[in-house]
C-alpha cells in the first residue's frame, strides 16, 4: 500500500513537471526558426511521457488497496530519473524564457542552448519515456487490470494527444475566397467555422445579401422558427456564413438605434422550445452576447439574463454558459484590448468610420480552440481574421488586409502584439478551423492603411 501511494506521489510530481516544461517551452516555441526542431522533438517526447504517467497513475489509484509492496516500485524507480531530467530542462528553458523571451513585432528570440545540450535531453527523455511505458504495461499485465487490446487503445490515444499540429492550416485557407464550393454544400452547420458578424450597418453589402439578413430578421422578430432554419441554411449555403449570431442590421443614420439582440435573445422573449435554442446553437449563436438595448431592467443582456428576467425557467439550463477556457476577466480584457488595438492598427479609421462591432472575446470561453472567422466586408476580397483563443493568448491570422493574398501571423497577448511566422496547436489544445467563405466583393476598392 505505501509503495504504490509513492507512486501516485511521484507520478502527480512527475505530472507538475511535463506541464512546466510543456509550458515554458511552447512560450517562444513558434518564433524560434532556429530551434523549433529541436524544440519539437522536446515537446513531443515529454508530451507523451506526461500522457503516460497520467495511464500510470490512473492505473496506481486503481490498485491504491493493493499489499503487494513492490508493485509500483519500478515505475518510481523510472519517474525519479526522469524528473531529474525535467528538472533539468525546466531550469534551462525558464533561464532562455525569462531571460531573452520578450520579442516584439520586429525583434526574435535566439536559442542559446546548444545542440549538444538538446540531444543529451531528447537522449535522456527517449530512454524515460521508454522506462516508464514498459513499467505500465508490465503493471498492468501483472495485475490483469486491462486487456492487451485496451492498453494499446490507451497509448495510441495518449500518443495523439501529445502531437503538435499547426494551426490555420492551408488546406482550409484555400476555401477562404472560394465561395462557389458552399453552394451546393449539404454539410451541417456544426462542421462549420463560427462567424463574427461585425458589419452591423448595410455598407458595403450587397442588395441580394441585405434581403436575406433581414428576411431572417423578421422571421427571427415573429419567432417564425422554421422560417428562421430556412434562412440560416440559406446563409451558410450562398454565403459560407453562421449567422447564429445575426443581428438586425441597420443604415448609417439608424446605427445608434440598434438593439444588437441575436436570434437567441429572441428565442427566450418569444419562450421558444428547448429544441429551437438547441439548434441555433448549432449555427454558432454565442451565449454570452449581450444586448445594447433592451425594456427590461438593464440595457446590456445575455440570453440566461433575458430569461430571468422573464422567467423563462424551462430555457435557464441549456443557456447557462459552459466555460471551457477560464480566464481572469482583467486578463481576457487587456487581450481583448490589444486585439482590437492590431485590428485598428492595420484598418485605421475604418474601424470607427464603418462601425464595425468588434469581437468580443467573453465570447470564445465559450469555445474549446474553435477559430472564428471576421469577414472585413470592404477591401481587398476575402480580407478577415481567423483568430482562435488558446490559454492566455489569442493566435490571430491577418488575411488580405493589408494587401491582396496577404496572410500575417499573430500573438496577442495581454501585455503586447507580437508578430510570428508559425502558430502551432499543443497536445490538441484546438480544433483546427473548417471550410470558410467570403462573398464576393471583387468590386470594392482596396482600402488604405493609416500611416
Amino acid at each position: 500500500m505505501a509503495e504504490v501511494l509513492t507512486g501516485i506521489a511521484v507520478a502527480t510530481e512527475s505530472l507538475t513537471l511535463c506541464i512546466k516544461a510543456v509550458g515554458v517551452l511552447k512560450r517562444f516555441y513558434v518564433t524560434v526558426k532556429e530551434a523549433r526542431e529541436d524544440l519539437n522533438k522536446i515537446l513531443n517526447l515529454v508530451g507523451r511521457t506526461r500522457n503516460r504517467i497520467e495511464l500510470m497513475k490512473m492505473t496506481l489509484i486503481e490498485l491504491r488497496k493493493s499489499t503487494d509492496p513492490g508493485i509500483a516500485a519500478g515505475f518510481i524507480t523510472a519517474c525519479d530519473g526522469l524528473n531529474r531530467t525535467l528538472e533539468d530542462l525546466v531550469q534551462e528553458a525558464s533561464a532562455i524564457a525569462n531571460g531573452q523571451s520578450r520579442f516584439g513585432i520586429a525583434r526574435r528570440l535566439k536559442w542559446s542552448m546548444s545542440h549538444s545540450k538538446v540531444e543529451e535531453l531528447v537522449r535522456k527523455l527517449a530512454e524515460q519515456e521508454k522506462e516508464v511505458t514498459n513499467s505500465y504495461m508490465m503493471l498492468n499485465s501483472l495485475t490483469c487490470l486491462r486487456t492487451q487490446q485496451e492498453l494499446q487503445k490507451l497509448t495510441r490515444s495518449s500518443d495523439e494527444r501529445s502531437e503538435i499540429t499547426i494551426a490555420f492550416c492551408q488546406e482550409s485557407e484555400e476555401r477562404l475566397s472560394d465561395v462557389s464550393t458552399l453552394r451546393n454544400s449539404s454539410e451541417e452547420p456544426a462542421g462549420r467555422v463560427r462567424t463574427w458578424l461585425g458589419h452591423v450597418i448595410t455598407d458595403h453589402h450587397s442588395s441580394e445579401y441585405l434581403q436575406l439578413r433581414n428576411e431572417l430578421s423578421e422571421a427571427v422578430y415573429w419567432g417564425d422558427w422554421e422560417v428562421v432554419f430556412n434562412k440560416l441554411e440559406e446563409g451558410l449555403r450562398t454565403y459560407g456564413e453562421l449567422w447564429g449570431n445575426a443581428t438586425r442590421m441597420k443604415d448609417r443614420s439608424q446605427y445608434h438605434h440598434l438593439s444588437m439582440w441575436t436570434p437567441l435573445h429572441q428565442a427566450v422573449y418569444h419562450h421558444a422550445p428547448a429544441y429551437v435554442v438547441e439548434r441555433l446553437l448549432e449555427y454558432g449563436s454565442f451565449k454570452t452576447l449581450r444586448t445594447r438595448t433592451s425594456e427590461f431592467g438593464y440595457r446590456n443582456l445575455t440570453p440566461l439574463e433575458l430569461a430571468h428576467e422573464m422567467e423563462v425557467f424551462h430555457l435557464y439550463h441549456i443557456l447557462s454558459p459552459v466555460i471551457k477556457q477560464p480566464l481572469p476577466p482583467d486578463t481576457l480584457q487587456r487581450i481583448e484590448y490589444n486585439f482590437h488595438r492590431l485590428i485598428r492598427s492595420e484598418i485605421g479609421l475604418r474601424v470607427d468610420t464603418e462601425k464595425l462591432y468588434l469581437p468580443v472575446l467573453e465570447a470564445l470561453t465559450e469555445l474549446d480552440g474553435e477559430t472564428v472567422w471576421f469577414p472585413i466586408k470592404f477591401g481587398y476580397p476575402g480580407a478577415g481574421y481567423l483568430f482562435q483563443l488558446l490559454g492566455r493568448e489569442l493566435q490571430v491570422k491577418s488575411v488580405n488586409i493589408q494587401a491582396k493574398a496577404s496572410e500575417i501571423l499573430y500573438r496577442v497577448m495581454e501585455d503586447d502584439i507580437y508578430e510570428t511566422d508559425q502558430i502551432s496547436n499543443f497536445a490538441g489544445d484546438l480544433k483546427q478551423e473548417e471550410n470558410m467563405a467570403e462573398e464576393d466583393t471583387m468590386g470594392s476598392l482596396p482600402f488604405k492603411l493609416e500611416q
